[in-house]
């Protein structure tokens, strides 16, 4: 009777150190579990801090391709820099057609020889000289077309007069006609002066113009044949 109660009572301490010793592993996995979550976390907080901070990660408080305050959008130029289109005064051949038009109504029977922009491009000095060989100055507006000033006649030597007639009779293209032609050669381009004039023997319009990425250009249209240089190479 005494065998089988001291087996009964091994078998209760064998049972009962495996239940301590279970319950101890499990407590065990469970601090463990605790652990690794809390670590898993601060290396997730450590990660989006260092991701914040490095030079590869997204910046601060402002959206992927929004530029930073005072920062230019792209295409909008810097401060300073002159926008597209407004590099210098000028115009295109419809605009010196509008202040060509005014002069020639007020210098009744003239032939323009001369049309330059002046005061920034509000107004255009134009220069026509009469039947008569007297040369007459004006001022256009640029935006309204009304001379705003003239004509003024030239005093001008008896030799000038002549030369300028001369100038006149052998001008086959009008200035309109060498506005056009000076356009086409520069496509988008701003005649800044339009003027009749002798080269190399030949009676020519010379022009001035800054081309749409503000280069300027020298071309030249024969008055008799309309042949078009530009930049001393002919078209």
């Amino acid at each position: 009777m005494y065998g089988g109660r001291g087996t009964k009572t091994i078998i209760g301490t064998i049972l009962a150190g495996s239940a301590l010793f279970a319950a101890s592993a499990c407590a065990s996995d469970t601090q463990s579990g605790t652990f690794a979550a809390q670590r898993d976390d601060s290396r997730a907080a450590a990660e989006k801090i260092a991701g914040l901070a490095s030079p590869t990660g997204m910046p601060t408080g402002y959206p992927t391709g929004e530029p930073s305050p005072g920062e230019p959008s792209p295409g909008e130029p810097s401060p300073g820099e002159p926008s597209p289109g407004d590099a210098s005064p000028g115009a295109g051949a419809a605009d010196l057609r509008k202040a060509g038009t005014a002069a020639t109504e007020a210098v009744e029977g003239g032939t323009i020889i001369s049309i330059e922009a002046e005061d920034d491009g509000r107004l255009w000095e134009v220069h026509v000289v009469g039947s008569d060989g007297v040369e007459q100055q004006l001022d256009v507006d640029a935006e309204s077309g009304d001379v705003v000033s003239g004509p003024t006649a030239e005093d001008d030597e008896a030799e000038e007069k002549a030369r300028l007639m001369a100038l006149v009779k052998g001008a086959e293209l009008t200035y309109e006609e060498a506005a056009e032609k000076v356009a086409t050669a520069v496509p988008g381009g701003k005649i800044t002066e339009l003027s009749l004039d002798r080269h190399e023997g030949k009676v020519v319009w010379e022009a001035d113009v800054t081309g749409s990425d503000g280069t300027k250009q020298e071309v030249k249209v024969d008055a008799k044949d309309g042949t078009v240089t530009k930049n001393g190479s002919t078209s």
